[in-house]
């Protein structure tokens, strides 16, 4: 199994494991030309770089006569709109990026450079803008900060997944960046999916606070619970906006309905179970060791003592986070230096939280009917401390992709599920 942790944007290394300015911040690219501004012209508007197609642009960020030119692969209405001057069926081709060598500016075949694609994860590179991570580290695409890089069962390639579940932080900058709802998957535009919030435990709670504790303790910790209560369509346009994919196949896209227990299809699975040799995550043996449904209840509820409870722990009560631990010691700027459970993580270092906790949306749906079924991986905290088949890397559910509400009483089906993303 060959596995390695990626390095952050740039020709910089990787950030220390505790280094406190440590950021998953996103969105991690833009998809306009790089040498938009290098004839010096006047600087693209502030649209131009908002991870938001909109004003008169073609594709994110780029085209429309006002923003920096569209590369290879982006949407194009006229050759005008493209780095390349060729915009063939709405889409930028330039020939020179397809003939299967390495000409022009190209930094690897038919990628990189100011007119082609991106490369992905493992191609080579000059700098940070020819890659789909922006990040080249020793002249290869590697992933970008936040991330770690999955070998794919048989060796043939890699890609990038988050190395926790998407956070509330994370998800409030998406929130807040008021993305159109137009601008969903086919399947997801309205009414199917007419909004992105979190249909409980939002918005982010505000903790009073712990005698002796430094001020917002909890509140920083809430920001740095994963997110839940979100379906497949929000996950799915998260991912699209933070400029990666919910994780489907390893080459990217959806992963078939049948294959997502196999290694050399699945990319959650691939990278859960360390290319298909661990059943859990933490290796080959069953141990009772994630957050799957133990020890979560507070003393008046017949739990143990608080100082058994890991850091991190939802609020507990009432509220609508109870049961699920924080992923790091994150603040509400989005910056961490700890992540918690690290033995729940995967088949990949740096890896973490692929089991328990929440569970999570994966590409992978029996249609592509709005109303189709979606599979959802690596159990929850609701899955009880003896379900090993749920809580191990093939166990799974399904469900549609945006259930409707729960009648009043009724538990909600999207309490304990939340996701995270891949980079090909």
């Amino acid at each position: 199994m060959a596995v390695a942790a990626c390095s952050s944007g740039g020709e910089r290394p990787p950030p220390a494991a505790d280094d406190p300015a440590r950021d998953a911040s996103i969105p991690i690219r833009s998809d306009a030309s790089s040498d938009a501004d290098a004839e010096g012209g006047a600087p693209p508007p502030e649209t131009c770089n908002n991870t938001i197609k909109d004003g008169a642009e073609t594709d994110v960020d780029c085209g429309g006569n006002v923003c920096g030119k569209c590369i290879d692969g982006k949407s194009c209405i006229a050759k005008t709109d493209c780095a390349g001057d060729a915009c063939l069926d709405g889409k930028c081709v330039t020939p020179n990026c397809t003939n299967n060598s390495t000409d022009g500016d190209e930094t690897d075949t038919d990628c990189g450079g100011a007119i082609c694609a991106k490369c992905t994860i493992g191609k080579r590179c000059s700098k940070a803008s020819d890659c789909v991570s922006n990040s080249c580290a020793n002249n290869f695409c590697r992933c970008p900060q936040g991330m770690v890089e999955a070998s794919r069962a048989g060796g043939d390639g890699a890609y990038c997944i988050d190395e926790i579940e998407v956070t509330k932080f994370q998800y409030d900058r998406f929130i807040t960046a008021n993305v159109p709802k137009g601008d969903q998957s086919a399947v997801c535009k309205p009414p199917v999916n007419d909004t992105f919030v979190p249909r409980g435990a939002w918005p982010v709670t505000e903790f009073p606070g712990i005698p002796g504790a430094p001020p917002n303790t909890m509140t920083a910790f809430n920001y740095a619970l994963p997110v839940h209560y979100v379906d497949w369509c929000d996950a799915y346009a998260y991912c699209k906006w933070a400029n990666k994919q919910l994780c489907g196949a390893v080459t990217g896209g959806a992963v078939a309905f049948d294959k997502a227990d196999h290694a050399d299809a699945g990319a959650w699975y691939n990278a859960c179970s360390g290319q298909g040799t661990k059943p859990w995550p933490f290796g080959t043996v069953w141990e009772p060791r994630c957050n799957g449904g133990q020890g979560l209840l507070l003393p008046e509820d017949g739990g143990g003592p608080i100082a058994n409870q890991r850091n991190g722990y939802g609020f507990g009560g009432a509220n609508q986070d109870r049961g699920i631990y924080a992923s790091n010691n994150g603040n509400v700027n989005g910056t961490y230096s700890i992540i918690y459970f690290a033995g729940c993580g995967g088949g990949v270092t740096g890896l973490y939280h692929m089991t328990g906790n929440v569970a999570e949306w994966e590409d992978s749906c029996d249609s592509n009917d709005p109303n189709a079924n979606c599979r959802v991986r690596g159990g929850s905290y609701t899955s009880g401390i003896d379900n090993e088949e749920a809580l191990s890397c093939a166990g799974m559910r399904t469900l549609p992709r945006v259930p409707p509400p729960p009648a009043p009483g009724d538990p909600d089906p999207l309490a304990d599920i939340g996701f995270r993303c891949c980079l090909y």
